[in-house]
């Protein structure tokens, strides 16, 4: 198996989707890859976050899709201890290793989602060198993509968009509440990497094993606990 940080790799003082995060999860030789969220602010920037809002995750409030980048540069993504800003994607990459796959889920932008797709695929094509995978759970963003990169794209599914399965993908990132062994093993799915989140503890390994079989060899698992797993 794999083992992907789910938005990095972060704890109490170094946060999700911040860049201590991701690069804590770039530099760490038990894992695989590192899974990350990009939305656009008001200006058209690309951010790593994954929330509509940055209440939860700093000391502000409202809505990324409401303000500039240099607004939301304003406020803390860290800890107390640690100040720590948001970060474009360009910033991410510009850190980020050759050794390390790097997932980028470009989140639903409603009428901007063609934007974000644009902007995502002109910032990564910057980066050649870089072991770049983009997935979506929007269908018109994972279109989009597949018609304009030659890198791995993915669908998100879930019970909430499990027609998503239906797509021409290079890979599928599946909810751990709605796979099975019979989807897995599936004609649909055979010659695709599977990834499934978010397995945070072996009782939720133990639960996959007994979902899919425990051949795991070629599944990747999105964890926001990826180091307590045996590889």
């Amino acid at each position: 198996m794999y083992l992907v940080a789910h938005r990095g790799l972060h704890s109490k003082n170094t946060k999700e989707n911040t860049l201590g995060a991701i690069k804590l999860g770039d530099s760490n030789s038990r894992i695989d890859g590192v899974e990350i969220d990009v939305r656009l602010t008001k200006d058209n920037q690309v951010v790593v976050i994954h929330d509509e809002s940055i209440d939860r995750v700093s000391n502000g409030k409202g809505k990324v899709s409401e303000m500039s980048l240099d607004r939301l540069k304003r406020f803390n993504y860290g800890s107390f201890l640690k100040r720590t800003t948001i970060s474009t994607l360009d910033e991410v990459l510009n850190k980020f290793s050759t050794k390390t796959l790097l997932i980028i889920e470009l989140k639903d932008e409603l009428i901007r989602n063609i934007i974000l797709a644009k902007k995502v695929l002109e910032i990564t094509s910057r980066y050649p060198n870089l072991n770049i995978w983009f997935k979506s759970f929007s269908k018109d963003i994972v279109i989009y993509l597949k018609e304009n990169t030659n890198r791995p794209v993915g669908a998100l599914v879930n019970k909430n968009h499990i027609d998503n399965l239906d797509l021409d993908v290079d890979f599928y990132s599946i909810s751990k509440k709605i796979i099975t062994n019979e989807m897995v093993s599936s004609k649909l799915l055979q010659n695709k990497n599977i990834m499934v989140w978010t397995i945070n503890s072996k009782d939720d390994m133990e639960a996959l094993n007994n979902s899919v079989g425990t051949n795991l060899e070629n599944i990747y698992i999105i964890s926001d606990n990826p180091l307590i797993f045996k590889k």
